[in-house]
């Protein structure tokens, strides 16, 4: 059986490949008191292998950034349609 032939796609769920990660608060503020211990004592701390750059909120404040970026592009987006739409019934009812 044949459909009504769309002028527009309609969106497809996105798919992602999620793992899991383990995370322990409790080490990991024993871990940084112990490196400011260390630090105060002048003891050299290394950097572990699992030294990580991601705090706790940061996906928080990341995705704050992206959603305003996103708003202020959509905004753009809307002006330059509507500023199309304008000089096009300029040009229909005025010439």
């Amino acid at each position: 059986m044949m459909g009504i032939p769309r002028f527009f796609k309609t969106p497809t769920s996105r798919k992602f490949n999620y793992s899991p990660l383990y995370w322990d608060p409790d080490r990991e503020e024993r871990e940084a008191r112990v490196n400011a211990i260390k630090q105060e004592m002048g003891i050299e701390v290394e950097l572990g292998k699992k030294s990580s750059t991601i705090k706790r909120g940061s996906f928080r404040h990341n995705s704050s950034k992206t959603k305003a970026r996103e708003n202020k592009d959509s905004n753009r987006r809307l002006i330059l349609i509507v500023i199309v739409l304008l000089l096009i019934a300029y040009i229909i009812f005025y010439r």
